[in-house]
């Protein structure tokens, strides 16, 4: 066969290929349009968005069918998971019934841990964004509902970009989520520890993981990535089988990985706390919080002291305290408060009004109900 037939045959083969892509776009669109057509008649009959059920039975008839046409059952999972949710969208906009959450992209992180959390009983469309940013913008602008963002790890202190941000946001705190975070080591396939050259994850999942490093793994380069769920698809995506990354078990089951070692965090108590954020915050329960950033006229003996007084007389409990730099001028410093009651509370109100007499400026970033420790990560 000469060169020329080569190049006819490719030629018939891709248009060929091009007309079975058009043919799957096509039924895609008519399953938009009877996604439609269900979303008004489950709504008549009052039933919600989701059905856990019905979803687990079309990826499992997907898989087997997947098998029957010699087809990678997990790489069907992934393309009927990206349709389920599509799905889903569709049809909360159909219904008008969806709730719009926000999340630290990009799928499988810890921050999209809870969000599904925060989700969980609700009809939402989760949004993955890419920085911290752009959460509390997408608030601000009201193009989400509700943005999820780190603010706190017990082990590795406060998130500050979001401290920063949230002190000069018009963004409210209207909820936390305080969840145990689990770190394993995720690789392609199972092989043994000393032969992983590299180990990729987020800058504090290395930090939360440094002593079991040391022992297991002193032979690997460590690098960091955006997301320990960046860290995964990576890993997946490489050639290279002698690598690792530190994940989510979610994360590792999303992109069809190996879990070598589970629980490798330093501290088993490990816990991050999420920021519930959105354009107001919320009314007083009886059990809330209220977090306050507090900006001092100057630097003078004794401004910090007369600040705590006012908490101290009104036996208010401080749950939190912490500085960080204006980025005004040298010795400039913001104070970040965290204080048992809601800003309506009468006790507190009063407090915030003399603290204001005191400091340059006192900005209110929400009053919400206080998290409960019981909540877990399903990992």
């Amino acid at each position: 066969m000469t060169s020329k037939n080569y190049e006819d045959k490719l030629v018939t083969i891709r248009k060929k290929i091009d007309e079975i892509d058009s043919q799957i776009v096509e039924l895609l669109a008519q399953r938009r349009d009877k996604i439609r057509e269900l979303a008004k008649v489950k709504s008549s009959l009052k039933l919600k968005i989701r059905d856990q059920k019905r979803e687990t039975q079309v990826i499992a008839n997907s898989e087997k069918r997947a098998v029957e046409m010699g087809l990678d059952p997990s790489f069907v999972n992934k393309i009927f998971l990206e349709i389920i949710e599509y799905g889903r969208r569709t049809e909360g906009e159909v219904r008008g019934e969806v709730k719009k959450i926000a999340y630290l992209s990009p799928r499988g992180t810890f921050t999209e841990e809870a969000a599904l959390k925060y989700a969980t009983g609700t009809e939402a469309e989760l949004i993955p964004m890419s920085t911290i940013a752009s959460i509390i913008s997408a608030v601000e602008n009201k193009h989400v509902d509700i943005g999820i963002i780190p603010i706190e790890n017990s082990v590795e202190g406060s998130v500050t970009i979001t401290l920063d941000l949230l002190a000069r946001s018009e963004a409210k705190i209207c909820g936390e989520i305080i969840l145990p975070v689990v770190h394993n080591l995720i690789s392609k396939e199972k092989i043994s520890l000393d032969k992983i050259t590299k180990v990729y994850s987020h800058p504090q999942a290395l930090a939360q993981c440094r002593t079991f490093l040391a022992k297991k793994l002193p032979h690997a380069h460590l690098y960091e990535t955006l997301s320990t769920a960046e860290a995964v698809k990576m890993v997946a995506e490489e050639e290279d089988t002698n690598i690792a990354a530190i994940g989510s078990l979610a994360a590792a089951k999303l992109y069809g990985m190996t879990v070598l070692a589970e629980g490798i965090q330093d501290e088993q108590t490990n816990e991050t706390r999420f920021a519930v954020i959105a354009p107001e915050d919320t009314e007083p329960t009886g059990q809330d919080k209220t977090s306050i950033a507090i900006f001092l006229l100057q630097d003078r003996p004794g401004a910090l002291c007369e600040v705590l007084e006012q908490f101290k007389e009104r036996n208010i409990n401080l749950t939190r305290i912490e500085s960080r730099p204006s980025k005004r001028v040298l010795g400039d410093y913001i104070f970040f408060v965290d204080l048992e009651g809601h800003r309506k509370d009468p006790k507190v109100k009063e407090a915030i009004i003399n603290i204001r007499k005191i400091a340059g400026e006192v900005k209110i970033m929400g009053s919400f109900p206080s998290a409960k420790k019981k909540n877990t990560l399903s990992l």
